[in-house]
């Protein structure tokens, strides 16, 4: 109802739901590092959200993902940031197949050049600033996206798994399906990092699941 009539007052609501599943994933994640509660939880560098098309957007008047997103970014103190941009009106993906979702979401979203210099300056402020790329410097940051639309998407940035050392990134969005939007957000984000030098640990978290 909150998604496709635009009762916004049950945004409140929802957020909490969020924060809620957010803590949860904290704890489990605390727990897989090998680490003992009450001791500090883990919780990313950043937050991103899943972004809609301009003709979603204007018909909806509001972005429920990004909604979502600054809630928990709000409560939990961690940035939200304006990571992604999509390229292309992907339509409703509800009659598709698992495997048409995921080939439709290929090349649907791109990254914001400015916020990938905000992800760049947190990834400094964690203490890797000699470790970056050269090219990441903002003037060069327009060089690698254009790069980047004529390459292929790894299927890693190769990554060091280990929160100490990769800047962790939490994407959210409102309903998980078969993953193909998630997946898709998560290979431009790796490939963005990888041109830049920067080790990214990829993670999701959404309100349900359909």
């Amino acid at each position: 109802m909150y998604k496709f009539r635009g009762h916004e007052r049950y945004a409140p609501l929802l957020t909490a739901l969020l924060i809620q599943a957010f803590q949860a994933m904290s704890e489990e994640l605390t727990r897989i590092c090998g680490k003992e509660i009450p001791k500090p939880l883990w919780r990313p560098d950043a937050l991103t959200y899943v972004p809609v098309s301009e003709e979603r957007l204007a018909e909806r008047g509001f972005n429920q993902a990004e909604r979502l997103a600054a809630g928990l970014a709000t409560a939990a103190r961690i940035p939200c940031v304006d990571l992604l941009q999509r390229q292309i009106n992907t339509g409703k993906q509800s009659f598709k197949s698992r495997a048409e979702r995921f080939e439709t979401m290929k090349h649907a979203f791109s990254i914001h050049p400015e916020g990938f210099e905000l992800i760049t300056k947190i990834w400094n402020d964690k203490g890797h600033r000699g470790s970056q790329n050269p090219e990441t410097h903002p003037q060069n940051l327009a060089t690698i996206f254009r790069r980047m639309n004529h390459s292929p998407v790894p299927q890693s940035s190769d990554q060091i798994n280990n929160a100490d050392t990769a800047l962790q990134i939490l994407i959210i969005d409102d309903i998980y399906t078969t993953g193909s939007t998630l997946d898709a957000c998560g290979q431009v984000i790796l490939a963005a990092a990888k041109n830049a030098g920067i080790p990214v640990d990829i993670y999701t978290l959404t309100l349900a699941r359909s």
